[in-house]
């Protein structure tokens, strides 16, 4: 799967939506099959639906189902793991790298290197183009923890850095500390890296959700049952 097969899809879509969809997320099934969730409409009241490479709809409910389950959790797990803000967070954490060496602080320069380090990893997973399916989030879930305890890393030197400073203007280890903070809240924008599990078990919940409006906002009439529980009840 290619980004020029977006392109392609959107355009045989539209003959079912009524025009171009706002949004298009390659989806991929456990057995390879790769299909599409296309969006329409605007942000407040859109509705869905799942094509075919070649643009035919799905319209089996369990299958539709599925797929805006395995959107949902994908675009969490990325969330979480603070893979949407890695781009912004390495130069920072750069800076941060070359005060700490500057003012001799190890620990800082220990926590913003490691860091660097599981951010770079976490980025190798995830692609420009990014096709959700389970096995992503299993990839992402393994550098995420890496991040979650760089994290934790990050959160101890900026306390330390803070703890010895004065309070006066113009210390030479402000700069450090304002960094080192605005390193965390940034890392923490969508989620506690270091809570990852966590966030993931939270979110079957609203995976759960967004495949109930995705059901309820469908483009066409849907067909057959809902996928049965764990207990096959």
């Amino acid at each position: 799967m290619e980004p020029g097969d977006v392109e392609t899809v959107a355009l045989l879509a539209a003959a079912h939506g009524g025009g171009l969809p706002a949004a298009v997320l390659p989806v991929r099934r456990l057995d390879g099959h790769a299909r599409f969730l296309c969006a329409f409409g605007e942000p407040e009241s859109l509705s869905w639906l799942l094509v075919e490479t070649d643009g035919r709809p799905v319209v089996e409910r369990a299958e539709v189902r599925d797929a805006a389950e395995v959107v949902a959790m994908c675009e969490t797990a990325e969330e979480t793991a603070a893979a949407l803000v890695a781009d912004d967070a390495l130069p920072l954490l750069a800076r941060a790298l070359e005060l700490a060496q500057l003012h001799g602080d190890a620990e800082a320069a220990l926590a913003a290197r490691a860091t660097i380090e599981a951010l770079e990893g976490l980025i190798e997973v995830v692609p420009g183009f990014r096709v959700a399916d389970p096995a992503y989030v299993d990839r992402i879930a393994d550098r995420a923890n890496l991040v979650g305890d760089r994290f934790d890393l990050l959160k101890e030197a900026a306390a330390s850095v803070t703890a010895r400073l004065s309070g006066a203007p113009g210390e030479p280890l402000e700069e450090l500390a304002e960094l080192l903070w605005d390193l965390v809240r940034l890392l923490a924008r969508d989620g506690a890296p270091d809570r990852f599990r966590d966030a993931m078990e939270g979110a079957i919940g609203a995976a759960g959700a967004f495949a109930d409006d995705v059901q309820a906002n469908y483009v066409l009439d849907l067909v057959g049952d809902e996928p049965e529980d764990e207990e096959g009840t």
